[in-house]
């Protein structure tokens, strides 16, 4: 039985295997790239938000405001300010919000990633971060009455821009995949990169 030879990039034992996967395109692993595909200004991003009391990233599911919050916190911290991020995934984790707001030292900038699951407890924590002083930035999938610092928007090139930053793929996939992967999830990056994942094993 004859075997299928691999793109140069696929390793048998494990390393890298498919460019897709998680490992490559979780938040955190690629720079945020506004809707050209071009590295956003994220030290013209803090300088506004350091005018602000508290501000949103706002985009639907998958259009990489985790990926941007968590740019920020780094450069933040790179420059020696401190950072809370809390990831709120339902009510529960209003507590966890609330310590970081109450707790955190002087100058503490405060990012909560899903913003919106906190229901009606956001408002008195927007009040607390408020009166402590805290920079507060959230992430949320429908407007928040914060201002917002940016808006995260998705194209074609967008992703196209994300997929060059990953490890070749050896041409397993192409344009009219990518294109195809971004219409049928509504420009959700998250899911078009999973679907392009799926090709690629399947191919």
């Amino acid at each position: 039985m004859s075997r299928v030879p691999m793109p140069p990039n696929f390793i048998t034992d494990g390393r890298p295997g498919n460019p897709f996967a998680t490992r490559y395109t979780r938040p955190g692993s690629l720079p945020p790239l506004d809707q050209r595909g071009c590295p956003l200004d994220l030290a013209a991003l803090i300088a506004r938000l350091d005018g602000l009391e508290a501000a949103a990233l706002e985009a639907p599911h998958g259009h990489g405001k985790s990926t941007l919050l968590l740019a920020l916190a780094a450069a933040l911290a790179a420059v020696g300010r401190p950072v809370r991020i809390v990831r709120v995934r339902g009510w529960r984790d209003a507590w966890a919000a609330c310590t970081a707001i109450v707790a955190a030292p002087r100058r503490t900038a405060v990012f909560v990633d899903g913003w919106e699951q906190l229901g009606v407890v956001a408002a008195p924590l927007r009040m607390a971060a408020q009166g402590l002083r805290r920079t507060l930035l959230v992430t949320s999938h429908r407007p928040t009455g914060l201002p917002v610092l940016w808006r995260c928007e998705t194209t074609p090139d967008l992703l196209r821009a994300i997929i060059a930053r990953l490890p070749d793929h050896g041409s397993l996939v192409d344009d009219t995949d990518i294109a195809e992967a971004f219409d049928r999830h509504g420009g959700n990056l998250r899911e078009s990169l999973f679907d392009l994942y799926d090709r690629v094993e399947g191919r």
